[in-house]
């Protein structure tokens, strides 16, 4: 997900990824950005407003619904992967006990 000219990390990351055999799908604001060059599939998300500056919301939502539909497919083990994250937030190394 990269919007306007888009960052060169974003861009050098779906490259190699694609060179690695995975399948690209790129969220962008305009074809002619360079994720929509790379991509397999590109998805267009407005981030224009009629006020100063941009807004991502449109794009995000648009990302959570791909996140959401995605965990469905697996939905059980998505689901336990979830439970050990919780666990691991509520109990975890990176609390400092007595």
């Amino acid at each position: 997900m990269s919007f306007h000219r888009s960052l060169r990390q974003t861009v050098d990351g779906m490259r190699q990824a694609k060179k690695n055999g995975a399948y690209a799908v790129g969220i962008t604001d305009t074809f002619v950005s360079p994720i929509s060059r790379f991509a397999d599939e590109c998805i267009i998300g407005s981030v224009d407003t009629c006020h100063f500056g941009d807004s991502y919301v449109a794009p995000m939502a648009l990302l959570n619904v791909m996140l959401v539909a995605c965990a469905n497919y697996r939905r059980k083990r998505v689901l336990e992967l979830a439970r050990d994250a919780a666990q691991e937030q509520q109990h975890g190394f990176r609390w400092y006990e007595d």
